[in-house]
């Protein structure tokens, strides 16, 4: 009876023994089966990508190239999210180890990051690749609030130097008023690598200290602006106060100033929960001194908003004549420029909405160069 129970034991060690080799040998046959086909879906990504740059060469994509290359774009995104719900579940049943994990993940990333890179290339050169949606309402209230913050503060300026020229009589736009008044300011000159150069004028309630605080804090974020955001702005006012942003031009553009009320951006602007968006900011400023003297009252810009059918956000929709190239440009830098920092979702939303719109700025052909 004791060699039956022996015998029977050794079986069932064997048994389990068995079992668990054939689990990891199926498991390896799901990790080797996982990495080829994500060796197959580079593979075709890159095939996608040699297919994009012959079309763009040839320069005659048609629309329904376009919608074929929108539909494929699609088919990678989803068979790369559908590959990392698979390791994420291998992951949490605790079958595969951290090692094959990482390096599986890492290839799934680099494959998003080649993704990235074909949308923004494409973009650059006028075609837009995305999931069309339809979208009957503005889906947002405001872009400078609802996008993701953007523009980092380690991204690349061309702030170069500022010199300090005194206390000068300067015309302001003060919101707190609101209206046009001459106040004494501290002046300073500041100057870009790429040629350009903006005065900052700084109100005398404020010390010389804090004003040079100021200008040290503020020049470096303006040179990141792309260089034909700031062609026409001559300068950057500042007061104290909790009054929000203002733009201010004339039609000949000799004056072309943006006011910013300090209190107000360091208690609303730069202190939110999702992010500082005074970089954002400033691009919805300056896009009104640089950007709509060149859109508004053509018949091209027209055509793109009837063609849209929409607006990116209600602000927008709003002040169709005033406020909906602002709202819409820092979507164009952020799909143009920066479509790693967006969701897939989210650029597909954008350019549902205003495509067009995006087709328009691209005529102008701007120096937008600094983000690249």
């Amino acid at each position: 009876m004791r060699n039956f129970k022996y015998f029977f034991l050794s079986a069932l060690l064997i048994l389990i023994s068995c079992s668990k080799e054939d689990e990891i040998n199926e498991l390896n046959e799901t990790i080797i089966s996982l990495q080829s086909e994500i060796s197959k879906l580079n593979s075709e990504i890159n095939d996608y990508a040699v297919q994009i740059n012959q079309l763009i060469s040839q320069n005659n994509i048609q629309l329904g190239q376009i919608n074929e290359l929108n539909f494929q774009i699609s088919g990678f995104q989803n068979q790369i999210d559908e590959y990392i719900s698979q390791i994420e579940v291998l992951t949490e049943s605790n079958e595969i180890f951290e090692t094959e994990n990482n390096d599986l993940t890492n290839q799934l990333n680099d494959l998003q990051d080649q993704l990235y890179l074909i949308q923004s290339q494409s973009a650059e050169d006028g075609v837009y690749l995305f999931n069309k949606i339809d979208i009957s309402e503005p889906p947002f209230e405001g872009t400078m609030w609802d996008l993701p913050d953007l523009i980092k503060p380690s991204d690349y300026t061309v702030y170069s130097t500022s010199s300090y020229i005194g206390i000068e009589d300067r015309l302001f736009y003060d919101n707190s008023v609101p209206d046009f008044i001459t106040y004494p300011a501290h002046v300073y000159k500041v100057n870009f690598g790429d040629g350009l150069s903006v005065d900052f004028e700084i109100y005398s309630e404020f010390t010389l200290e804090e004003a040079s605080s100021i200008e040290l804090k503020y020049a470096p974020l303006i040179g990141q602006l792309g260089k034909d955001l700031r062609k026409n702005i001559k300068s950057f006012e500042f007061l104290k106060g909790e009054e929000v942003a203002s733009a201010q031009r004339t039609d000949d553009l000799n004056y072309a100033n943006i006011t910013f009320h300090i209190d107000w951006l360091n208690n609303v602007v730069s202190t939110r929960s999702d992010g500082d968006r005074t970089e954002e900011l400033m691009i919805h400023e300056s896009a009104h001194l640089s950007i709509d003297p060149y859109v508004y009252g053509q018949q091209g810009w027209n055509d793109a908003v009837l063609l849209d059918g929409n607006y990116l956000s209600t602000y927008a929709k709003d002040n169709p004549d005033s406020e909906d190239v602002a709202e819409t440009f820092q979507a164009y830098i952020a799909v143009k420029y920066f479509p790693e920092r967006i969701s897939s979702s989210l650029r597909d939303t954008i350019l549902s909405v205003c495509l067009n719109r995006f087709k328009y700025f691209d005529t102008l052909n701007l120096d937008l160069s600094i983000y690249k």
